[in-house]
């Protein structure tokens, strides 16, 4: 059954979540390193299990989302008409923003420091996970090396374009 925009949802986090985004993308499988085509659907949730207001939000793979059973939903709708100014609240709520981040690895240098290393990374422009480590690469980067840094790059509230999730060198972590 399709995951769609209004659903309400059971997801990896406790409590009762309404999916408010569903995007579809290409990327990059960090076990195999080749595109693959990815979903990934964004919650809110209402209220917890114990039907107490807890609004946050969270966004993962359709995989660990389950609708809500027939029983669950008409629980739900009750639960909504008794508690309309909780429901007109949450309707009302705005999700922070969530980004993406994608961690590549880079030889720890021995003739430059994390710092300097940032200052020539944040020139990069935006760009594909895919495309990461091939410019980590031909800046003379070992991206294959260990021990290593961590170079961080995010997709501020998952950024597309062209299908594609677009990045921008974040930092530099020295593990």
């Amino acid at each position: 059954m399709p995951l769609n925009v209004g659903d309400w949802v059971r997801s990896y986090s406790t409590g009762i979540w309404q999916i408010y985004r569903v995007i579809e993308y290409k990327c990059r499988n960090p076990t195999t390193g080749l595109e693959q085509k990815k979903t990934t659907i964004f919650s809110k949730r209402f209220v917890s299990n114990a039907f107490r207001r807890s609004f946050k939000e969270e966004c993962c793979d359709p995989a660990l989302i389950v609708p809500l059973s027939l029983a669950e939903k008409n629980q739900m709708n009750l639960f909504i008409r008794q508690n309309e100014n909780l429901y007109k609240k949450f309707q009302e709520y705005e999700p922070k923003k969530i980004n993406c981040v994608y961690n590549a690895r880079i030889e720890i240098s021995e003739t430059r420091d994390a710092a300097s290393i940032a200052k020539e990374l944040s020139g990069l422009g935006p760009m594909r996970d895919l495309d990461i480590d091939q410019r980590l690469s031909s800046l003379g980067y070992n991206t294959k090396a260990m021990p290593s840094w961590t170079v961080q790059f995010v997709s501020e509230n998952f950024n597309l374009v062209n299908g594609y999730l677009v990045f921008n060198f974040s930092k530099v972590l020295e593990y």
